[in-house]
């Protein structure tokens, strides 16, 4: 069987998250280097669901906040989003979705 990443090595090992066979190169401890790319940047430990669009951090379910449909910010924006909307006025949409939302 050959490596799901990169299709020409021999696979070694089944990553833990995906279930991807991948040969060593791309193992990194028990998961695969593609699931390694998409682990959440908050706390690097579930894979990430969304970007946030004010920092641009990879963010899993449980390190955001929804504020609409397809729409997470990160926790850490979030706290600081009255500050990040006075700085920047043309994000003021994103105060009006958490208004909708409640």
């Amino acid at each position: 069987m050959l490596c799901e990443v990169c299709e020409e090595r021999k696979a070694v090992a089944r990553c833990g998250i995906c279930g991807r066979w991948v040969c060593e190169k791309h193992l990194e401890g028990n998961m695969c280097a593609i699931c390694k790319e998409l682990m959440c940047d908050v706390c690097g430990v579930r894979l990430s669901v969304s970007r946030c669009p004010l920092c641009g951090r990879l963010i899993c379910r449980e390190c955001s906040v929804e504020l609409q449909p397809g729409i997470r910010v990160c926790k850490d924006c979030f706290s600081r989003l009255n500050e990040t909307v006075s700085k920047y006025p043309s994000l003021a949409y994103l105060t009006r979705l958490l208004t909708e939302k409640t």
